[in-house]
This record gives structure tokens, sequence and C-alpha cells, in this order.
């Protein structure tokens, strides 16, 4: 009975521990940064850690700076873009076609409106929930050992320390996972904003930006953020909407099977089928926010379930 209170007191709280992991993630983005400072200067850790955070600030400052006001502009049209372009693509497919698909996702009845209306609660929740998980890897990075004591102290004095390795393994792992996907989030921003801008798609950057997002969602994330691109192109014409379908084709087969590989060369190295289906069983779990966070749940998964329950560490490629 004990087990199963526990067991309903997590479920219950699913949503606390979801924003507790996000603050983990925010946590070791931020050390991961002082590690790097301290590898290039001579500075204490806390004086790397500030200045860690202080450059990701600056840095996502310079960026806004520099793009800010044509992102709002795009950002503008494209919200007035994306109801014409859906409209064509619903005339191009067939209504009945379109509504059966939606009634098929949602057996109520969805509408255009209302998916709109779903997605922008969405976006405020995921938007609050970002500013407390800041605020919290924050505290967490601060004393990041005083937190991992006082965790392990809950637990009993044999599974202490087959628990610490396991989870300094873990965030190493989480680490070395999210440098790959920075880096293939900038290069698919990159190679997206100079395709669509070739081919003569509207909104571009703030396209490219939207894909470069979605693509820290593993495996289904490239395939949604191509979405709004071809619905975009497709007002442009038959010719730049078959571009650009060719060009997303074309970046996912190089990003796939050239770029993935080399970038998470250091990375855990889990099967795909095992991403895939572990993102549909965190999405059921947890709707929205558990398919953003399924990357890192599934690493974070992998190394414990290795390193406690099989016995071994996971390989690395």
């Amino acid at each position: 009975m004990a087990l199963l209170a526990g067991a309903l007191l997590v479920w219950r709280m699913h949503d606390v521990l979801l924003l507790v992991f996000a603050a983990i993630l925010v946590a070791v983005i931020l050390h991961a940064a002082a590690d790097g400072l301290c590898w290039l200067l001579p500075i204490g850790r806390g004086v790397a850690l500030a200045l860690g955070g202080l450059l990701i600030v600056l840095v996502l400052g310079g960026v806004g700076a520099l793009f800010g006001h044509e992102l709002t502009k795009q950002l503008s049209d494209l919200s007035t873009l994306l109801p014409a372009a859906w409209e064509r693509f619903v005339e191009w497919v067939g209504e009945d076609r379109v509504q059966g698909a939606l009634d098929g996702i949602s057996p109520n009845g969805a509408t255009v409106a209302s998916i709109a209306q779903t997605s922008i609660g969405l976006v405020t929740t995921a938007l609050s929930g970002l500013v407390l998980a800041v605020l919290g890897g924050i505290y967490l990075a601060i004393s990041p050992r005083m937190y991992h004591r006082g965790a392990l102290k809950l637990l009993p004095d044999r599974a202490r320390a087959p628990v610490a390795d396991a989870t300094r393994e873990t965030a190493q792992g989480l680490r070395n996972w999210l440098l790959g996907q920075l880096i293939s989030m900038a290069a698919t921003g990159i190679a997206v904003f100079i395709g669509l801008s070739l081919i003569g798609v509207p909104s571009a950057l703030a396209l490219a930006i939207i894909a470069g997002l979605f693509e820290f969602i593993p495996l289904v994330g490239p395939f949604l953020g191509a979405v709004p691109a071809v619905l975009i192109a497709l007002t442009a014409g038959v010719g730049p909407f078959l571009w650009t379908i060719g060009f997303f084709v074309v970046w996912q087969q190089i990003e796939g099977n050239a770029m993935a590989p080399l970038v998470m060369r250091f990375a855990v190295s889990i099967p795909p089928a095992v991403t895939l289906f572990a993102l549909f069983l965190f999405g059921g779990l947890f709707g929205v926010i558990g398919v953003l966070l399924g990357g890192p749940l599934t690493v974070a998964a992998w190394i414990l379930v290795s390193k406690l329950w099989v016995g071994q560490a996971p390989q690395q490629d």
C-alpha cells in the first residue's frame, strides 16, 4: 500500500516533477558554460558560473538586438499568412478529408480556431513554466552538491553510493546530449534560413527559428518544424511549394545520416526505436510537455536503468 500510495503521489505531482527536471536541465547548461570558461580562463568556479550565465544572457540579448525587429515583423507576417496558407491547403486536399483527419485527432470536433486557442494556452503555460525552471535552475546551479547530498540522504545507506554514481553519469549524459542538440538546432536554423531565402519563401527567418526550435524534439521535431514552412510556401505557388518539400527532404537526410552521427558521437547512444516509443510514452503520460522534454527524459531514464538496473554504463559511440 505504501508503494501504491507513493506511485499515486508521484502521478499527482508529475507537473512539479517535470518542472524540477527542467530546472535540472537549466543547471546542467549553466555548469557546462562554467566548465568551458574554467577551461579557457584561470578563474574560480563561482566566478565562471556567474560569467557563464551572464554570457548566455548577453548572447541571447545580442541576437535579439540584431534580429529582434526583423523577427517581430516576420512573426507578425507569419500570423497573417498562416490562415491563408491553411485555407489554400484545405482547398487543395479537400475539406472533408482535412476535417476527417481533425476528427480522428480530436473526436469531439477539432477546428482550426480551437487548435489555435489550445496552442496559445500551451505556449502561455510553457512560458510560465520556463520562467520557473530558469529560476529553479539558477538556485540548483549555485549549490548543486548541497541539493545532491540532501536527495541522497533520503535513500538507504546501501543505495547512496550507486545512486550517486548513476546521477553523476546522468548529468554528464544530459550535458553531452544538450550540446549535441544545440549544435543540431543551430545548423538546422541556418540551413533552413538560407534554403528558404533562396527559394523565395516569405518570413524565412521566422520559419528558420521555428524549425531550429523544433529540432530539440528528437525524430519527430524535424517533421513538425517543416510544416509551417511548407504551408507558407504553398501561398507562393506550386514551384516554391515543391522546392520547399524537396529542400526539407534533402536536409533531413543530410542532418540524419551525416551531421547527427558526428554531433552525437560523444553523447549517449540510444536506439532510434527506443527514443520514438519513449516520446510516445512521455507524451501519453504528460501531454505536450512530456513530448518537449521527451529527449532529455529518455536520456536520463536510459542511463539510470543501464546503471542501476542492468548494472553497466551505456555504451557511447
